[in-house]
């Protein structure tokens, strides 16, 4: 049955995934440039690029198996058609880590004019990045929710659960295993599925450190947030620590599946793609990961994919939540004017929004109409993404309630550290001393 989705905020969201996304891994590192032939339009005419000297964007982006090569190159030229006079330079991060690709271009001098879900966070100091104009926030609703200090750096778009948990429905009907709802039942089910011969669930690592954290990342949302949902401004304030009880006991939960030998023994020398396509070729029964995995799910025949929220103590639900979107300019562009007029069409653009709906499962927000035919696992995650208490994903926060710079690749270390042999205690002073540390330097 198709959904017609009655959003909220003129927008749907992805990275980092990591997601983005927080996201996946690249496809294409090679840099294109996409300009438009077409004739200009009235509307074009009265743009500033059209009555000045013609503006030159670059704009770095990041290309996964589901945010392609053809799907930016659409989306560019859908703005380049439309404005004639402006040319638009796409340059491709390497690998999903846009963030470091980015501090590279700014050391070397070739910062991009637009940058596509970076860490805002990490070029606040250096005033790399400026806040859009009260114009530009103005027509896309809900984006003073993404500000940081009362100002706008990045335009969101939409939403993504970080994560749940997917898994593999043969492996658990042949376990006796059901979707469990406490976290007792959980350890029941990775026992199960242990006891049945398969290994009961996937990390990965490698170059994209971010892969090891998903399922720790769901426990501290639960267990932390749920209970103190601004527990990252009640740390920048020194009112709680890494090393406090309540966060403590959140990483000896994750870390206890590591001692019971419940994850993949290859973990930490497999990057994102690899850690995807191992589940997908069923080498693991459970799969912590963002929304945006909806998508490269649906896209198999030979696997059939269930999904639950990651278990509490008390079965209740809690949703790590994550808003945000992609589009962020240059302090430094020769033409503001322009690539704040490209980053806000970008995130408003009605195809656009469409089609990341449907390659990246992006959760949409309320405020725009989107026709769409959900599949099954779309809508259990939506449907579930409706229901209980709604906190911030740990290490994916943004605007006011986001870590201090630096402090995301730090966690992704220490958790490694940890599954390495690593002190618990002492992993977590560390982070509550690079904390201070990064903290004083930002004074």
């Amino acid at each position: 049955m198709k959904k017609i989705l009655n959003l909220s905020l003129a927008m749907i969201i992805t990275t980092a995934l990591t997601g983005c996304g927080s996201s996946t891994s690249s496809n294409n590192s090679s840099n294109a440039s996409v300009t438009a032939s077409a004739a200009p339009t009235k509307s074009a005419a009265e743009t500033p690029a059209a009555k000045e000297k013609p503006a030159e964007l670059s704009v770095l982006v990041f290309e996964t198996p589901n945010l392609t090569a053809q799907y930016w190159d659409a989306a560019i030229k859908r703005f380049t058609d439309k404005h004639p006079n402006i040319k638009v330079n796409k340059i491709v991060s390497p690998d999903t880590d846009r963030t470091k690709y980015a501090k590279q271009l700014l050391a070397t001098g070739q910062f991009p004019d637009v940058l596509m879900s970076v860490t805002v966070q990490d070029f606040l100091a250096s005033k790399s990045i400026m806040p859009f104009e009260d114009q530009y926030v103005k027509k896309v609703p809900g984006a003073e929710k993404q500000a940081i200090d009362g100002k706008v750096y990045q335009l969101a778009w939409g939403a993504q659960t970080i994560p749940y948990i997917y898994y593999n429905k043969k492996m658990f009907a042949a376990a006796g295993a059901t979707e469990p709802k406490t976290w007792s039942e959980f350890v029941d089910v990775t026992a199960k599925l242990k006891n049945s011969g398969v290994t009961p669930l996937l990390y990965g690592g490698a170059k994209d450190a971010w892969s090891t954290t998903f399922l720790l990342d769901g426990i501290i949302s639960a267990d932390v947030y749920g209970k103190v949902p601004d527990w990252v401004n009640k740390r920048k304030k020194g009112e709680v620590k890494f090393s406090d009880p309540l966060f403590k006991n959140a990483v000896l939960k994750w870390k206890s599946l590591y001692d019971s030998k419940s994850f993949n023994e290859d973990g930490l020398s497999i990057d994102y793609s690899k850690l995807q396509e191992a589940f997908l070729k069923g080498k693991g029964a459970m799969y912590p990961m963002g929304s945006w995995f909806v998508a490269a799910a649906d896209g198999q025949k030979d696997i059939e994919v269930g999904v639950f929220p990651v278990p509490t103590e008390d079965g209740s639900i809690i949703n790590a939540y994550a808003v945000g979107g992609p589009a962020s300019v240059s302090a430094s562009t020769k033409f503001p004017t322009e690539a704040q007029m490209f980053a806000t069409e970008f995130v408003t653009d009605p195809v656009t929004v469409a089609e990341v709906v449907k390659s990246d499962a992006l959760i949409p927000l309320e405020g725009q109409k989107v026709d769409f035919k959900y599949s099954p696992l779309f809508q259990k995650v939506i449907d579930i993404s409706n229901q209980g208490k709604k906190v911030n994903a740990f290490g994916w926060e943004n605007g006011d309630a986001a870590m201090i710079a630096g402090m995301t690749d730090e966690i992704n270390k220490a958790a490694q550290n940890i599954i390495l042999g690593k002190s618990v205690d002492a992993e977590l002073a560390t982070l509550d001393k690079k904390w201070d540390e990064i903290a004083a330097r930002a004074k």
